[in-house]
């Protein structure tokens, strides 16, 4: 599993957002100003919607089971690699579940699925036979409104191991002067 932040997020069109709903102008280029603004508004008003105007894109490398949980929210966009046009173009590649006996029968069913490419099966055929455990990659754009709501949720111990992972680790890719609008639900 690996996650990257690919953009620079800025706090700046928040700040023009509450601006504009309060008639206020702008505060940027005093990024402390802005920054105190933004906290009042959304974390003590709880005018959460000027958050949609800060977006985060991550590049994630992960397993399927893990692509179809962050495609739950909604409010994100995708673009993944996709298996009828790459799978006979590398590896084939499954994330270790930590249970031997799992890791043992996925390892022969990588060799099964890689046999059925060299046989020149077509990949969408033999794309019906990965598992979960198959890595993916992907882009994933979402607003700090949604990724606030996807760090509540995915950062939970009730959360899938793996979905816990790739959400700590872009919680840790947030630039730490973002921090401050995703702390309510993230005291660590």
């Amino acid at each position: 599993m690996e996650v990257k932040l690919i953009n620079e997020p800025t706090l700046e069109f928040v700040d023009l957002a509450i601006g504009k709903c309060y008639d206020m102008g702008a505060y940027f280029p005093d990024e402390d100003k802005a920054c105190i603004r933004i906290n009042k508004v959304t974390n003590v008003y709880k005018h959460s919607s000027v958050l949609e105007f800060a977006e985060y894109v991550f590049e994630i490398t992960a397993s399927t089971k893990v692509l179809l949980e962050m495609t739950r929210h909604r409010i994100a966009s995708y673009a993944c690699k996709s298996s009828r046009y790459t799978l006979d173009r590398g590896e084939v590649v499954f994330e270790a579940t930590g249970d031997p006996e799992i890791d043992y029968e996925l390892s022969k069913w990588k060799v099964t699925i890689e046999k059925m490419i060299k046989d020149g099966k077509k990949n969408d055929v033999v794309s019906l036979m990965l598992p979960q455990a198959y890595q993916y990659k992907w882009v994933m754009k979402i607003n700090a409104r949604a990724l606030h709501n996807f760090f509540e949720l995915r950062l939970s111990r009730t959360a899938h191991s793996h979905i816990r992972d790739i959400a700590n680790d872009m919680w840790e890719l947030i630039p730490k002067e973002h921090k401050f609008l995703f702390a309510q639900n993230h005291q660590r």
